[in-house]
Order: structure tokens, then C-alpha cells, then sequence
């Protein structure tokens, strides 16, 4: 999904320093650290990084679903509208209507007991868009356009009666139904096979360049990020290494751990028999972390001055790097 849009006026999603954090028998983790990313309207920003990189606790604390007991700090601030803090109406007002959200496991996102029409008609009522006969032409058409077959029938059954890729469309109309401003997805094809999940994709970046809606799209997979968004953020250990538009990121990676995720990919072409590259070591687990870069333990360039105080982004070429030796384009990490 590209976007010609060129403006100055504010972003629709600004984030400040944001640190998310949560207590343990070993101390405090921070899952997300001092972290700031901007989202224009309209505009797509993909969050990439292995499991524990703390994309999906910075992509839910946009809605207020950060879990229980986590310490948030710093700003989200959406149109203008400061989240962190806000009360709880304030959040419930957003979510659905301004803000829809998909979540990586739609089986235990919808509600089991209800039937899909009355999941979307929900929606609607709670955000005065519609009730009755209005609330149920709209929940079907947005069915419809989510591409889900025999859309009347479906929305008298329960969610245990669609198959998993059914269900995420599902989601789709339930996070789109409102014709929100933003859409926030984590991993929104984790559970799918490979051609259901390649259809959804394409679904949800043409629903999303027809509105005109922003997308903060959570993935593991950079293929899915380049094809669908404007912008990366690349996050390890709970901070942003590397942060740009996303095919200037791609092609020419500045940070090792960048790099390092770009090599570990096997293709079409790699052999039946090739082992699946890796990245040596592993990603530092729950409890305070040391000082200085997170990756550095993991990195061959690591110097001194690595393990002595995180790098802070600094601009290299289009993009921001959070590293002292950073790459040269076409350099292996």
C-alpha cells in the first residue's frame, strides 16, 4: 500500500517516549522502551522484530488493551487526543468507532456465545451508527465487502461455525464496520495457511486504501511489511534499531539485527535441503536487561562503547539507526 499523501499537518498517531514495563520475581522488564514513532493519515507503519521485541505490547497500548498491571509511561497521543491516562470512556468511545482493532487470534477474539450479526451490530449501537434493520443492511454489507460467501447466512452463526480464515474477515468487518481513522493489526494472519493468509492481506490493504485509513501493522514477516507499508520500525529488546520508509530500509539495512532478519529468510529459490539461516544467540529474556545496546551480545561488530550505553537513532541516509557502526549499504551484518 503506497501513499502519495504530502502534508504538513499533525500526525494522527503521535508516540512519545513510551515505555511499557512490567514487575517480575527478578526485577522490572520493559518490554517496550523510550520509544517514538509518528503515523500520518492514511499512511501505513509495519512493526517488525522477533517474539519478545515488545511490537505487540507497543500496538496495543494504542487502543488501552495493554494488559493489567503494566506500567505505561510517555505519550500516545491520537488526532490530537492524549490516550495515556485517559478514562476508560475516553478509550471505549475510540475503539470501534475511531480506532478498530485485529488481533492475531480471532477464534479467541469473538465472543463464542453471540452470533456474528450480533458482534457487528454491536458495534454499531455502541457507537450510535445504526440499530435494528439499519444496524443489520450495514453489518451485512460490510460482510459483503470483506468478501465473506453467503453473507446473509452468516450472520446468524456463531464463530465456531467459520472456518479460521472466515473468522478473520470476520474481524476485518468487525474492526472496519465503524470506518475507523486508524486500524491497529497484531500479526492479523498468524493462525492462517499461506494462500488464506496471502488473501487476507490483500483484503485488508485494499479496505484500507479505500478509506483512506491509517494501518499499524504488528508482523514478523518483512515480506508483508514491504508489501504493505509505507514505513518500518524495526524493534529489538523493546527499543527501535531501525526506523525509515520501508523499502529503503529493505533494500539497503543500516543495523546488523536489520540485516540479520533480511539474511534469515529461505525463498523460492533456496534448496529443498539449505538449513534456515539464523541469527546466532537469542533475544535477551524477562528481567532487568544490561546497559548499553540490547543486540550487541548477538553482534560481531560490537565494540566497548556497544555495551556501555545504547545508541541513540541517528539519521543514515532516508532512514534512523540506532547503531555506532552502522552498516554500509550491501555490508553483511
Amino acid at each position: 500500500m503506497r501513499s502519495t499523501r504530502m502534508s504538513t499537518e499533525p500526525p494522527l498517531l503521535a508516540i512519545e517516549a513510551l515505555t511499557i514495563a512490567f514487575a517480575g520475581a527478578g526485577g522490572e522488564t520493559r518490554a517496550v522502551e523510550a520509544v517514538s514513532l509518528a503515523l500520518g493519515r492514511g499512511r501505513s507503519l509495519g512493526l517488525v522484530g522477533e517474539s519478545g521485541a515488545g511490537k505487540s505490547q507497543l500496538a496495543l497500548a494504542v487502543p488501552g488493551l495493554t494488559p493489567r498491571g503494566a506500567r505505561v509511561a510517555g505519550s500516545i497521543r491520537f488526532d490530537g487526543e492524549e490516550l495515556i491516562g485517559a478514562p476508560a470512556a475516553t478509550l471505549r468511545r475510540l475503539r470501534g468507532a475511531r480506532i478498530g482493532t485485529v488481533f492475531q487470534d480471532p477464534a479467541a477474539a469473538l465472543a463464542p456465545h453471540l452470533t456474528i450479526g450480533t458482534q457487528l451490530g454491536e458495534v454499531l449501537a455502541a457507537h450510535a451508527l445504526g440499530r435494528g434493520r439499519a444496524a443489520r443492511r450495514a453489518a451485512l454489507a460490510m460482510l459483503e465487502r470483506v468478501r465473506v460467501p453467503d453473507a446473509a447466512a452468516r450472520l446468524g452463526q456463531y464463530p465456531h461455525e467459520l472456518s479460521g480464515g472466515l473468522k478473520q474477515r470476520v474481524m476485518l468487518a468487525i474492526a472496519l464496520i465503524g470506518r475507523p481513522a486508524l486500524v491497529v493489526a497484531d500479526e492479523p494472519t498468524t493462525a492462517l495457511d499461506v494462500t488464506v493468509e496471502a488473501g487476507i492481506l490483500e483484503l485488508l490493504a485494499e479496505l484500507v486504501r479505500a478509506e483512506g485509513t491509517a494501518l499499524l501493522l504488528v508482523s514478523h514477516d518483512l515480506a508483508v511489511v514491504a508489501g504493505l507499508c509505507d514505513e518500518i520500525a524495526v524493534l529489538y529488546a523493546g527499543r527501535v534499531v531501525e526506523q525509515g520508509p520501508a523499502r529503503a530500509v529493505l533494500a539497503a539495512p543500516a543495523h546488523p539485527y536489520t540485516a540479520g532478519l533480511l539474511a534469515a529468510r529461505l525463498t523460492l529459490d533456496s534448496p529443498l535441503d539449505a538449513p534456515v539461516p539464523a541469527i546466532p544467540g537469542g533475544a535477551p529474556g524477562a528481567g532487568p536487561r544490561p546497559p548499553g545496546c540490547g543486540f550487541a551480545p548477538r553482534c560481531r561488530r560490537a565494540q566497548a562503547r556497544c555495551r556501555a550505553a545504547p545508541p541513540p537513532l541517528a539519521a543514515q541516509g532516508a532512514a534512523r539507526v540506532a547503531c555506532y557502526l552502522p552498516l554500509a549499504a550491501g555490508e553483511a551484518p
